[in-house]
């Protein structure tokens, strides 16, 4: 592995730590926050509040004006088996999103949840 690849591993949140190899996009999937409007934006970062609120939808069409959606990609190393959820948070505005700041879930924490 060479030394730009090890640092990029660094800084993106798709790579693994461990193997320092660029992790595989394993499963996607769109979800609404129903209780997150305009101007009510929470950054929350506890898997059980994400389990409790989020609802699944087929696309953006499905997603009602003024409200949050979420969309949840695991990622799994193909190296070591290592899987990461990564929740990005976006608010649909007139054809564009604005997006917030990616949560992480690096320990299974809503395997139990998503990808049953």
């Amino acid at each position: 592995m060479g030394l730009i690849d090890k640092m990029l591993a660094r800084f993106q949140d798709d790579w693994c730590k461990g193997c320092k190899r660029e992790m595989e996009k394993a499963r996607k999937q769109l979800f609404v926050l129903p209780g997150m409007t305009v101007g009510n934006y929470v950054r929350h970062e506890d898997a059980g509040y994400y389990k409790k609120h989020l609802r699944m939808v087929d696309k953006k069409a499905d997603i009602p004006p003024g409200m949050y959606a979420c969309g949840a990609i695991q990622y799994r190393c193909p190296e070591c088996g290592k899987r990461l959820t990564k929740l990005e948070l976006f608010l649909p505005v007139r054809d564009e999103e604005k997006h917030e700041i990616p949560v992480l879930f690096e320990h299974g924490e809503l395997d139990d949840f998503l990808w049953l």
